[in-house]
């Protein structure tokens, strides 16, 4: 008894069908975990790409808001100084310029956009405060009332808006009993 030619053929097709089937699975098992693979080291990267443009955009918006508050606290002191020779009377002139304030609140409206809200607040309070001072007081009279009162409302304002900026930029130092102190 002899086995048909067929059935080693038949044999022979399976065992090549098999191979080819087992062939094809493999590669397409590989390539799908490839694919897996590359799909989540894409996700990853695109996350570390995220999170780096946001740390980009936080550090640029820190850097805007410190120069806010630096100009505008220039400014501040600026606006000031002015209010103060004005009550001494070491200028001519009994009343400040019309624009005297123009700049500072160019940069009161900066810090705005810029500042924390409660800093903003601070800046606004401290720019009223000046303005009031340089206003309101009587050129060359130390006498004035309005010169001493309005001086201090402006240094406590200013006070406190110096250590909400320094607080909000992270500058160290004990701001916390001072701002307390002056309540």
């Amino acid at each position: 008894m002899q086995t048909p030619l067929w059935v080693p053929l038949v044999v022979a097709v399976i065992g090549v069908l098999g191979t080819v089937a087992a062939g094809v699975a493999g590669v397409l098992i590989t390539q799908r975990r490839s694919d897996r693979r590359d799909d989540k080291t894409w996700q990853r990267d695109r996350q570390r790409e995220r999170e780096r443009w946001a740390r980009e955009d936080e550090d640029r918006t820190f850097e805007h808001r410190r120069e806010s508050y630096v100009s505008f606290y220039e400014s501040l002191k600026v606006m000031a100084l002015m209010a103060y020779e004005k009550g001494y009377g070491f200028h001519a002139e009994p009343e400040l310029p019309r624009d005297w304030n123009r700049q500072t609140f160019a940069h009161l409206n900066r810090l705005r956009i810029y500042g924390r809200p409660a800093v903003a607040m601070a800046a606004a309070t401290a720019y009223n405060a000046a303005w009031r001072w340089g206003q309101y007081c009587k050129h060359d009279d130390l006498d004035d009332p309005m010169f001493h009162d309005g001086q201090e409302r402006y240094d406590e304002a200013e006070f406190k808006l110096l250590l909400m900026i320094r607080e909000d930029l992270g500058i160290p130092g004990d701001t916390e009993g001072a701002v307390e102190g002056l309540a």
